[in-house]
């Protein structure tokens, strides 16, 4: 087992999402993450790669973000490729942005997963790597918001985003 350590990036976004790519791909086991909103095409292409080599993954997303995204078809590819894919219910924003890598590295800070904050934004993203009491604290409040957020309210918010049952509505 490595020690713990910590990484912190404070900078553009750039550096995050070279972080982010990289644990998604040395994950081995799982992936739970809460984000405000997700749209950068080299972190949904480490998901969906993930994702198909057998990694589970559980994203859950803040719905206002997702209505308000003019193509919702990145995210239709990822519940294509098995990632359970939930949208938060209630008044209030889902404004986390935290990730769990196999139970054992955090990623959090401001950092979106969205071109905006790799290209524009100044961002700060904290790693901690092999902190096995910390993740299990994130996890456990992961686990909490994701029972808070049922896949039934999902399931029809993407019914009536875009989808008709299993056949993907493609926007134009």
């Amino acid at each position: 087992m490595f020690p713990a350590f910590a990484v912190n990036e404070l900078d553009t976004g750039a550096a995050c999402e070279k972080k982010v790519v990289s644990l998604i791909n040395k994950t081995q086991r799982t992936i739970d993450a809460a984000l405000y909103a997700i749209n950068r095409k080299p972190i949904i292409n480490a998901l969906i790669a993930a994702s198909q080599r057998g990694v589970r993954i559980r994203l859950l997303m803040d719905r206002t973000q997702l209505g308000a995204s003019k193509n919702l078809r990145e995210l239709y590819q990822l519940l294509e490729a098995g990632v359970d894919l939930r949208v938060s219910k209630g008044k209030g924003l889902m404004h986390t942005k935290m990730a769990i890598f196999d139970r054992k590295t955090i990623s959090g800070g401001s950092f979106n997963w969205t071109n905006p904050a790799v290209t524009a934004n100044d961002e700060i993203c904290n790693f901690f790597v092999n902190d096995l009491e910390y993740a299990a604290k994130h996890q456990k409040f992961f686990n909490r918001l994701w029972k808070k957020h049922p896949a039934q309210f999902s399931e029809k918010w993407f019914q009536n985003n875009g989808r008709c049952g299993d056949i993907l509505l493609l926007r134009t």
